[in-house]
C-alpha cells in the first residue's frame, strides 16, 4: 500500500510479506532496504516468528495502520521506511551482517493502485507481475509450495521488473505492451549499523558499521561513515563512543560514502537509566545489584577507591535481578565507604551504598560534553609520611637578681612559634607537643627556684616610714 485514497501517506504505507518457505523465520533478524536504507524490522504484535504459509503485516507505524485496518489480528511489525509513490525497488534481506538479498521486488505507479484505494499485490508466491486490487492484509490466494524458491533456507532471490510486465488487457488482446517506466540502477554498496539495542544512560556504547559491495564483500579502504545519534550529535569513524545523556528511544543512521556511490542504514537505540544498586562488604568486597529487569552488560565500568581502579573487563554480564560480587583480592585494594561505581567514561555513576532511585533524573549522569574521556589511571597512593625537623633545646634565662623586672621570656616566644609551625604541619599532633613543651617548661622553672631556694638568695627590702 504505497498511495492511500484520502488523506496523508504519512505514517500510513504498509509492505505484506509471505513465508513461503518450509520453516518459520524470526523476522526481527530481517530488513527492508528501502530509499538506499536497510531498515531493521521490529515485532509489535504477534511476535517475532512469522511461520510457514503465514502473512505479516510491516507498518511504517503500527499504530495508524490499526486506525485504518482495525478488524487486523495477524503479526504486525514495526519498520520506517517511506514508499514513493511513482515507484521504487523493495528488497528483504536477510541475516545480521551478511544481508543476503532474498527476494525484490520493482513496482511502478503504471501498475495501478495510485490514490485509487486499491493495493498491489502477486498472483502467486513466484510471480513476476502485480495486479491491482482492494487490499485484503493478512490473507491471499499465496502458498508455500507456490514459493519454495524463496525460502530464508535456500538463500535463493527473486526480482520483479516492471520492464517485463504486461497487463491482462494486453495479453487478451494478443499485444504485448511493457511499461516505460526503467528502474534505478542498481546498488553498488550497502551499509550496515548493526542490530537495535538498549543502552544505559550516560555510559558510552560502541556503533561500529560496516560496509560492502554487490558480493557482499566487505569494503575498507576509501569508505567514508558518518554518524547521527539521534540526540543532535553526529560522528565520523568506522567505529565510534557515544553516550546518551537522557532516556528515550532513538534512531540510529549510519550514512557510508565511496566515490560517487553512498548508502545508509538506520537502528533504533533505547537508552534506560541505569538501575543499579552499588554497596561495600566488610571483607572489602564490593556488590553491584542489576535492578531493570533484564541483563546487563557492565563491560568496562570503573570500581574506584581513592584513586585505584579496577575496570570491569569485556562480556561482564550481571543477569536479571542477580549480583556481581567482587572480592578485594580480585580488585587489588581494599574497598571501603568512600568507594565508587563509574561509567566507562569515567565518570561517577554511584556511590557507595547508593542505588539508582537515589540519584536524581532531572539532571544527566554524566558531562554534556560528547567526547568520550579516557578514565582515570590507575594511581596507587602512598600513605603520607610526616617528617620531624629536631628542635635547639630551650635556653631558660634568669631574671636579673639586682632588678624588680625580669627581661623579656625570648624562650616562650621562641616556643609559641615552634607550637604554631609544628600545629600547622601536625594539626592532629598539635595537642600532645603543647603538652610535651609545658611540662619541659614547668621543670626549668623548677630547678631555678630549687637552686635559689638553696642559696637563700633573696633580698629582702624593709621599708619605714617618715613621721612627722
Amino acid at each position: 500500500m504505497y498511495d492511500l485514497e484520502t488523506g496523508s501517506d504519512s505514517g500510513r504505507e504498509w509492505v505484506e510479506v509471505f513465508n513461503a518457505g518450509a520453516t518459520s523465520a524470526t523476522l526481527t533478524e530481517w530488513k527492508v532496504f528501502e530509499g538506499s536504507t536497510n531498515h531493521s524490522i521490529a515485532a509489535h504484535t504477534g511476535g517475532e516468528v512469522l511461520a510457514s504459509s503465514a502473512y505479516a503485516i510491516l507498518a511504517d507505524n503500527p499504530a495508524k495502520f490499526l486506525e485504518d485496518w482495525p478488524s487486523y489480528t495477524g503479526p504486525l511489525f514495526d519498520s520506517a521506511f517511506s514508499l514513493s509513490n511513482t515507484g521504487e525497488t523493495l528488497v528483504l534481506r536477510c541475516c545480521g551482517s551478511d544481508l543476503a538479498d532474498k527476494d525484490s521486488v520493482t513496482y511502478s505507479s503504471e501498475n495501478g493502485a495510485s490514490g485509487d484505494g486499491n493495493a498491489l499485490s502477486r498472483k502467486n508466491a513466484s510471480s513476476a507481475s502485480f495486479i491491482s486490487a482492494a487490499p485484503t492484509p493478512g490473507t491471499g490466494p499465496l502458498t508455500a509450495s507456490e514459493g519454495s524458491g524463496n525460502s530464508s533456507d535456500s538463500g535463493q532471490t527473486t526480482t520483479t521488473s516492471n520492464q517485463t510486465q504486461t497487463t491482462e488487457a494486453a495479453s487478451s488482446s494478443g499485444t504485448s505492451a511493457v511499461s516505460s517506466y526503467v528502474p534505478p540502477p542498481g546498488q553498488d554498496i550497502f551499509a550496515d549499523a548493526g542490530n537495535d539495542r538498549v543502552v544505559i544512560v550516560g555510559a558510552d556504547t560502541e556503533f561500529r558499521g560496516r560496509a560492502y559491495d554487490r558480493k557482499k564483500e566487505v569494503l575498507t579502504e576509501k569508505v567514508r561513515f558518518s554518524w547521527n545519534f539521534g540526540d543532535g550529535s553526529t560522528a565520523e569513524g568506522q567505529s565510534v563512543l557515544h553516550h546518551y545523556d537522557y532516556p528515550g528511544k532513538y534512531a540510529v543512521v549510519l550514512s557510508i560514502a565511496q566515490g560517487t556511490n553512498a548508502a545508509g542504514d538506520r537502528i533504533i537505540v533505547a537508552a534506560e537509566p541505569a538501575r543499579l544498586a552499588f554497596s561495600t562488604l566488610p571483607d572489602g568486597s564490593v556488590a553491584i545489584e542489576n535492578m531493570a529487569g533484564r541483563d546487563l552488560d557492565l563491560s568496562h565500568w570503573i570500581v574506584r577507591q581513592l584513586g585505584r581502579d579496577f575496570i570491569l573487563p569485556d562480556n561482564s554480564v550481571i543477569l536479571a535481578g542477580s549480583s556481581m560480587r567482587i572480592s578485594q583480592k580480585t580488585l587489588g585494594f581494599w574497598s571501603g565507604p568512600s568507594a565508587e561505581l563509574a561509567y566507562p567514561n569515567g565518570f561517577v555513576a554511584l556511590h557507595a551504598g547508593e542505588r539508582a532511585g537515589d540519584v536524581s533524573s532531572s539532571t544527566p549522569p554524566v558531562s554534556p560534553a560528547k567526547k568520550a574521556v579516557s578514565p582515570a589511571p590507575s594511581v596507587t597512593r602512598a600513605e603520607p609520611v610526616y617528617e620531624i625537623s629536631a628542635v635547639e633545646p630551650e635556653v631558660v634565662k634568669v631574671p636579673d637578681e639586682r632588678t624588680d623586672t625580669p627581661a623579656p621570656d625570648a624562650g616562650t616566644a621562641t616556643s609559641s612559634s615552634q607550637v604554631a609551625a609544628i600545629g600547622s604541619t601536625f594539626s592532629s599532633s598539635s595537642l600532645w607537643w603543647l603538652g610535651a613543651l609545658g611540662i619541659a617548661g614547668l621543670a626549668a622553672g623548677s630547678i631555678v627556684f630549687a637552686r635559689r631556694f638553696g642559696k637563700k638568695e633573696w633580698d629582702i627590702v624593709e621599708e619605714t616610714g617618715e613621721t612627722g
